[in-house]
């Protein structure tokens, strides 16, 4: 099978810290700064201009150079071989990212790599790991009680300027998190006001939810969708309301919970309404939080990967179809707060989706929405199970491998296939997708030789001789069409010249050919006339053969009358030219 195979050219040297060691490795702080930061701050500068994501910053992923060198430098490791942030332990995401499921993270954005940098000289400088023992769970919950710079810290003390750093790096609130130009001027030397650490309001009295106490609202917002029927109880019997407004006494969060219900509850209270108000409610509690719908919890961008994961594992893709149709994604994007998130792409996308998803048609479904929300993921057809295809070239050529290795194609596409083409190469296909959504079989063939004749013009590749002998063999189908049989066999020797040159081109257009068509159907068209007329003829000899007495007679009547005439005035005239010549007297 094809696959992809990331080979890296030096060995890196060995890892700063080996994965399941304690993380507190109490460097000594000019070494860090040395060899970790100032040549960090470099590297993060030049993602920064690339515009470009690492996600897997953290010193499990830092390696000692070689021994040869000796400057005893830090390499940053791989950020290629899987999604973003995948492999990325929790301890070194934000909050919100910390939340998400791995493949569900998406794309993140500079500030969650300066968090992770952050994370990573906290994790480098310490000597004792405040948070050692806990659960993913427990880290979230620590981090949103006491903050990040604390949970990272602890009770270590630092000079002023790494202070400085920390506290602007691991600054909870993504807006108020150091950006890269604060980050260069403290590497200049230049000192910034500490920022106030983000503060979470208490409530006055706990809420019971699921067993457990819960006297904050964020803390609340992480489990409610692990609960959606105790969600709909607390909100139907006003135990919700009732904390909210007396306990919390918050005024802007009541009055987003009110929105939230409102959303959730404007298409009824049907099948689905118990995860849709527990996913609206969890946003309005927690308005930087990731998407939770059904136990899973996305980023703005990892839907798509989500998906495309799914599809891969023949897992059930239909919660996917439901975030989109029943509006929770969008209810979502309605009201984030992230400023990470570009709202107004992923709205465009989203609402396109829910367009697809209403379609049944082939080149739609919840297959387009794949491709369109995951744009990085090869075709997931069952055809290509055994190639990585990313683009129509590949494509095309992994058909021509198949047929010249002799495979059974029963379609050279599917629905994947042609989603995946609509997505990447619309000017291939979309053209043709009307003949692929008809049962005609003729019809079928033809958009899949168009499509395949136009990817092998786009493309440049000048013979493709496999896959033009696999259309040979399924020629008689395509004759049918035609009534000519002189034309078809016309039509024939010249396409198997074509088959020889690997020309898909010359044979779609042979066969699509206005003239070849007009002639063919002009013909047609006078042979059915004379095929009426001769019918038409026939009918009526059956009509008088019915009546054999009389059959003929009338015709024979007329036709001795006719020779009677004939005959009549032959003589006339003879007789006449006789008298006027005076050769006979009478």
């Amino acid at each position: 099978q094809e696959r992809y195979i990331i080979v890296y050219r030096h060995n890196a040297g060995e890892r700063v810290m080996a994965p399941g060691t304690k993380m507190a490795l109490g460097i000594r702080q000019d070494m860090v700064m040395d060899n970790f930061i100032k040549p960090m701050i470099h590297v993060l500068q030049d993602l920064y201009n690339s515009d470009f994501f690492h996600g897997s910053i953290n010193p499990a992923n830092m390696f000692i150079a070689s021994s040869g060198d000796t400057t005893g430098r830090m390499v940053l490791g791989d950020c290629l071989s899987a999604p973003s942030g995948y492999f990325q332990p929790f301890l070194f995401e934000t909050i919100e990212r910390g939340i998400m499921d791995p493949v569900c993270k998406g794309r993140g954005t500079q500030t969650e790599d300066i968090y992770a940098f952050g994370v990573s000289v906290g994790v480098l400088l310490r000597s004792n790991d405040p948070l050692e023992g806990k659960t993913p769970e427990q880290i979230i919950e620590y981090k949103i009680e006491h903050g990040s710079y604390t949970a990272i810290t602890g009770k270590e003390r630092f000079k002023g300027s790494l202070l400085e750093l920390l506290r602007g790096t691991l600054h909870d609130d993504p807006t108020q998190r150091w950006t890269m130009e604060e980050i260069s001027l403290w590497l200049d030397g230049q000192r910034l006001t500490p920022k106030q650490a983000v503060h979470y309001k208490k409530a006055s009295r706990p809420i019971e939810f699921m067993g457990r106490q819960f006297s904050q609202s964020i803390l609340l917002s992480l489990y409610l969708d692990q609960g959606p029927d105790q969600v709909v109880k607390i909100v139907e019997d006003g135990e919700l309301e009732q904390w909210l407004t007396r306990a919390v006494n918050d005024d802007d969060l009541v009055e987003r919970v009110e929105e939230a219900q409102r959303l959730a509850g404007q298409n009824g209270t049907g099948p689905g309404y118990a995860d849709k108000l527990a996913s609206t409610l969890s946003l309005a509690m927690h308005p930087l939080s990731p998407l939770r719908y059904k136990g899973k919890r996305f980023g703005g961008g990892g839907i798509g990967a989500a998906m495309a994961e799914a599809v891969m594992l023949k897992k059930d893709v239909q919660v996917f179809a439901n975030l989109f149709m029943q509006y929770v994604a969008i209810n979502w994007l309605n009201v984030q707060q992230n400023p990470s998130i570009d709202v107004g792409a992923l709205m465009s996308k989203y609402e396109s989706c829910r367009k697809f998803l209403q379609e049944k048609r082939v080149g739609f479904g919840i297959e387009r929405c794949v491709y369109l929300l995951c744009p990085e993921v090869h075709c997931l057809s069952e055809v290509f199970d055994d190639y990585l295809v990313t683009n129509s070239e590949e494509m095309i050529m992994a058909l021509e491998d198949m047929c010249a290795k002799g495979k059974t194609i029963n379609s050279f596409f599917d629905r994947h296939s042609i989603a995946f083409l609509s997505v990447k190469d619309s000017k291939c296909i979309d053209s043709y997708l009307f003949d692929f959504n008809v049962k005609d079989e003729f019809r079928n063939m033809m958009a899949t030789l168009k499509c395949l004749a136009a990817i092998q013009k786009l493309s440049g590749i000048k013979s493709l001789p496999h896959i033009s002998q696999v259309f040979l063999g399924r020629m008689p189908e395509i004759y049918k069409r035609f009534h000519d049989k002189k034309i078809v066999e016309s039509i024939d020797k010249n396409i198997r010249k074509y088959v020889q040159e690997g020309d898909l081109m010359k044979i779609a257009g042979l066969l699509n050919n206005p003239e070849v068509m007009s002639k063919d159907q002009r013909n047609f068209k006078i042979a059915m006339a004379e095929y009426n007329a001769l019918q038409h003829e026939g009918l009526v000899l059956d009509a008088r053969l019915e009546r054999k007495s009389s059959f003929g007679r009338t015709e024979g009547r007329a036709f001795s009358a006719m020779i009677s005439s004939v005959f009549a005035c032959l003589i006339i005239i003879f007789f006449s030219v006789v008298f006027l010549t005076g050769k006979v007297n009478f």
